[in-house]
């Protein structure tokens, strides 16, 4: 179910825009990083109107603005902590306060977390690492863009456990780390298989969290879904989402973080439709994962598509050649050739699919790209 935005994007109380991170406080309040309105929104439970907490629809760096926020996480206390991600800081608001004051600057943050002690850690995109705060001490990565087991590529959003133990989408590498308390390098807990839509792969995970029985849920922007990973095993099931986006109540559209409440809920922030679902997870290891099947029911699943075959979409699986064309690599709807061609028996020769891409949703598609090889962010 929706509990906060609507089907469209706006700067209104009742409406969000490109909701990139979420918080939900002991109280079942859902604190949202409205980025491309720049504010944090708060709703409490039951209501259908949010209020602005910090910032306004204005970007800025001034000590009351913001500029394409990621993530707010919010201490027992009420004072919030957010990626200010333009502003490349992380600022802090007392409750009630009517501005902020910056504690980490030069810092291109991305995901925050608190710890059962009140630190805060900040994953540092651009130098690939994951920080604590206010002892200002590496904790995860900082041995370079890579993907062995004590580096990291371009992390995302992040949990902490009561153990301290970091959970770390890293998205660059697809995969999951756990990087325990102490420990110089992390443990693999999801992706074991490089990119894809398989039950033991991801693409672009963007975040990540833990319930108290260890097992994992990861949020998938490529694959639109949230997959559950029960501790030591290496494969998954599809809990939320997955083949074609859309407005389904079990459909993403890009989606961007995850959260839990006090009861078990499960949140997801819906980037692309512009708001914020609930769902009840059954926490059993007996569920049968649910799956989306094409049908008059579920016309976003039933895309009228011209196959061809291209070659050397592997150098750019994801842009692939969306800004001279509308050839899209994107696997909730992708067939790939078991054989090579016979023609081009040394090549490898992808089955894609030609569709027609609304303007904005190129747009999304360029600024990840963009992102991930060149550290860019597009307005």
């Amino acid at each position: 179910m929706t509990v906060a935005g609507s089907k469209t994007q706006g700067s209104e109380l009742n409406q969000l825009a490109y909701p990139e991170g979420l918080f939900i406080d002991d109280d079942g309040s859902i604190f949202i990083a409205d980025r491309d309105n720049h504010r944090v929104i708060k709703y409490v439970p039951g209501a259908s109107y949010g209020q602005i907490v910090a910032g306004d629809n204005k970007p800025g760096n001034n000590s009351n603005q913001l500029n394409t926020l990621t993530k707010v996480v919010v201490s027992q206390d009420g004072t919030m902590f957010i990626c200010d991600r333009e502003n490349k800081r992380v600022q802090r608001w007392s409750k009630n306060a009517n501005h902020g004051e910056t504690i980490m600057k030069n810092v291109t943050c991305w995901g925050l977390a608190l710890d059962i002690e009140g630190s805060l850690y900040v994953s540092d995109m651009a130098e690939h690492r994951v920080m604590k705060w206010p002892q200002n001490q590496i904790v995860a990565g900082g041995n370079g863009k890579g993907n062995a087991l004590n580096q990291l590529a371009n992390p995302y959003h992040i949990f902490v456990d009561r153990e301290q133990s970091i959970f770390i989408a890293d998205k660059g590498n697809n995969r999951v780390l756990q990087w325990k308390k102490g420990e110089t390098q992390g443990t693999v807990i999801a992706g074991f298989n490089g990119y894809g839509n398989g039950v033991d792969q991801l693409y672009r995970p963007y975040s990540v969290v833990v319930d108290q029985m260890k097992t994992a849920y990861v949020l998938e922007y490529i694959n639109l879904r949230v997959t559950r990973w029960f501790q030591g095993e290496k494969s998954s099931s599809i809990i939320i989402g997955g083949p074609g986006f859309g407005l389904g109540s079990n459909q993403l559209y890009f989606p961007r973080d995850l959260a839990f409440d006090r009861q078990g809920n499960l949140y997801v922030a819906d980037g692309n439709n512009h708001r914020i679902q609930m769902f009840s997870i059954n926490k059993s290891a007996s569920e049968s994962s649910p799956s989306l099947q094409a049908s008059p029911s579920n016309p976003a699943l039933l895309i009228k598509c011209e196959q061809l075959d291209t070659e050397h979409l592997d150098n750019e699986p994801l842009l692939s050649r969306l800004v001279s064309s509308e050839i899209l690599w994107c696997p909730s709807i992708q067939t790939v050739s078991a054989e090579p061609s016979k023609e081009k028996s040394k090549t490898r020769v992808n089955l894609v699919t030609r569709i027609n891409i609304k303007r904005e949703h190129r747009l999304d598609l360029i600024r990840s790209y963009m992102q991930e090889h060149y550290d860019m962010y597009i307005n």
